[in-house]
């Protein structure tokens, strides 16, 4: 066993615990959701490479319906590419979705029609991106990151343009489907080291968002603000 695997062992261990933590002061499921939320969150603020930023909020697309998603646990996005469309009080943002890597969304328990919903919408907004961005290698990856045992129907979420993977941690189970491919891979062992490298592989394989320059950037986001364009 490497020094990785070691590693991502004893910080399953840590997640547990503290997320049990977390669960103890509370017998309400929203806390209990939340409680995943705020220690992915930070791990992945930590370990990934600091040229992402890592936020809850929405997507934002520039088209003039179904131009807002619901609510993201966790988004991964370029900050560097694209200015916020909104911060709000609790650090929430609304990000352009032409700047968006991954999203992930943490669950005490799987709802198979309300996370097909969640899953569905967020794709809808998700996709319209502005020509120029228009990509399948660009496309967002889609992770769920849940507690209690379950056993997910898969049918639904299948996708070859897309990285998608869901992850429990109680059982220490996961299904994950790469870019390009349209099938789930089960894996009963290292769920937190699996959603890890899932993510962090999806993440680095889309990299920098290719913006062209900053003026083609600036065209972009004239159209969810509404700017006039000079052209001179």
């Amino acid at each position: 066993m490497n020094f990785w695997e070691n590693h991502f062992l004893r910080l399953q261990a840590s997640l547990v615990a503290q997320i049990e933590r977390i669960r103890a002061g509370s017998g309400h499921s929203t806390i209990k959701g939340t409680s995943i939320e705020v220690v992915l969150r930070h791990m992945l603020r930590e370990y990934l490479p600091g040229h992402f930023s890592v936020r809850p909020g929405q997507i934002a697309n520039s088209s003039i319906s179904d131009n807002l998603s619901p609510q993201q646990d966790i988004l991964v996005y370029d900050g560097k590419a694209f200015p916020h469309l909104a911060v709000n009080e609790d650090s929430s943002v609304i990000v352009c979705c032409e700047s968006l890597v991954a999203v992930i969304e943490c669950k005490t328990y799987w709802n198979q029609s309300e996370i097909e919903e969640h899953y569905r919408r967020t794709v809808n907004v998700e996709s319209k991106r502005c020509k120029e961005f228009n990509s399948k290698y660009l496309f967002a990856g889609y992770f769920l990151f849940f507690h209690e045992p379950a056993t997910p129907r898969l049918v639904n979420f299948k996708d070859e343009d897309r990285a998608i993977g869901f992850y429990c941690l109680k059982n220490d189970e996961s299904w994950s489907s790469p870019l390009n491919e349209k099938e789930f891979r089960n894996t009963k062992l290292k769920v937190l080291e699996t959603f890890f490298q899932d993510v962090l592989m999806h993440c680095m394989r889309i990299g920098q968002v290719e913006i062209g320059t900053f003026e083609d950037a600036y065209k972009v986001v004239s159209r969810y603000i509404g700017w006039q364009i000079e052209n001179n």
